[in-house]
């Protein structure tokens, strides 16, 4: 056992020099020294309390003695916090710089966290600085939740609050179905994909900042090959991958072209396991030749149903709806408000107030308008005449 620096050591079984000295004469200093061969390599250091910080292990290395230099083949390494094992890593190839200053790792390098949730970085190579807890990946790292894949150019992983940072052209892409990242990773394309100008992700609490511009696209269940995935647009993103929220925010745009869609507002939390959109400020929303704008949104995409929670406004041509707050189903047309409510229809020039009205906008829609304990007020027009 050879101490390499504090807390740090290397075993080596059956040291074998690769050539062997002929004579006695001492190299000249032109004359390469030649490597040694390791039976194996095992590299630890301790953290100031004494418990495991970082070790790395290799069946057979190459140690340079002028150099300073090892290199390992099938290196596995193990990342340390509070004394308990979080990270498993391992890789092709490894050199290890002095004494553990900085280690390369190349070739399939696989990165697993050993606790929940599983979360699996690879890459093509790294270069981890154990001193400084950073692993520095340049070659298109990936890492993969049970939902989704984070993908950039370049990533700094910082190992003392267990952040991962992306440049690059990051992207995150997210599954509907989930699977585990340490079986089978999907094959499928995946529903969401978004782009953002960077990426800060902490793989234990599913935590994420992403600055903008956002730009995204969605791909929904059950529409006919060859359609239009849904756009997205905001300035910035936040969210949370294990709990599948995430909040679009500042000013926001999503549009659905196949289906004729349209959403402006800022500050948009959307949940993606229970396909649900939800805003707190003005909004406006629209299909084909309606429109919908109010304060207060909530959308729910599997029943087809927005929900506006006050000032509520609905139009088509030939039909205008105003109320303190209504609901809209924007498959059937089927239309409820309540609260100071407004129609107004172009046929016959009509006016209704009351408190509650549910009924259809469509072309030919009827409604039923009710004011328990007060008074429905109607007006319109036949033949020139208002009663």
């Amino acid at each position: 056992m050879r101490r390499l620096l504090p807390g740090a050591a290397v075993v080596a079984v059956g040291l074998l020099p690769l050539a062997a000295c002929r004579g006695s004469r001492p190299p000249s200093a032109d004359v390469q020294t030649p490597p040694f061969v390791f039976r194996s390599l095992d590299l630890k250091q301790q953290d100031a309390g004494g418990r495991p910080a970082w070790q790395l292990t290799s069946p057979e290395a190459r140690y340079d003695l002028r150099r300073r230099l090892a290199r390992a083949e099938k290196p596995k390494g193990l990342i340390y916090a509070k004394g308990q094992p979080l990270y498993r890593l391992q890789a092709d190839s490894g050199t290890v710089i002095g004494d553990g200053q900085a280690i390369l790792l190349e070739g399939n390098l696989r990165v697993e966290r050993l606790s929940k949730p599983e979360v699996l970085i690879q890459a093509a190579r790294a270069r981890w600085l154990p001193q400084q807890k950073l692993l520095l990946v340049d070659r298109r790292p990936e890492a993969y939740d049970q939902h989704g894949r984070l993908r950039a150019e370049r990533a700094r992983f910082r190992l003392d609050d267990d952040t991962l940072e992306l440049s690059g052209a990051p992207r995150l892409d997210r599954w509907a179905q989930r699977f585990n990242p340490f079986a089978a990773l999907p094959t499928s394309p995946p529903e969401t994909t978004v782009q953002v100008a960077s990426l800060s992700w902490q793989p234990g609490t599913g935590a994420l900042v992403a600055p903008g511009p956002v730009v995204g696209e969605r791909r929904m269940g059950g529409l006919p090959a060859g359609a239009q995935p849904q756009k997205l647009l905001a300035e910035r993103l936040e969210g949370n991958t294990q709990l599948q929220t995430f909040s679009l925010l500042g000013a926001v745009q999503l549009e659905d072209s196949t289906r004729g869609q349209r959403f402006v507002g800022r500050d948009l939390r959307l949940d993606l396991s229970a396909q649900s959109g939800t805003t707190n400020l003005p909004f406006q929303l629209s299909e084909g030749s309606r429109r919908v704008k109010g304060t207060g949104l909530t959308v729910q995409a599997l029943e087809g149903v927005a929900s506006i929670a006050s000032q509520c406004h609905v139009e088509q041509p030939g039909d205008q709806l105003n109320a303190d707050r209504c609901q809209w189903n924007w498959r059937s047309g089927v239309v409820s408000a309540e609260g100071s409510v407004l129609l107004q229809r172009a046929a016959n020039r009509q006016t209704s107030r009351a408190t509650l009205l549910q009924g259809n906008l469509g072309e030919r829609g009827s409604f039923a308008i009710s004011a328990p304990g007060g008074r429905v007020i109607s007006q319109f027009q036949v033949s020139g005449r208002s009663r």
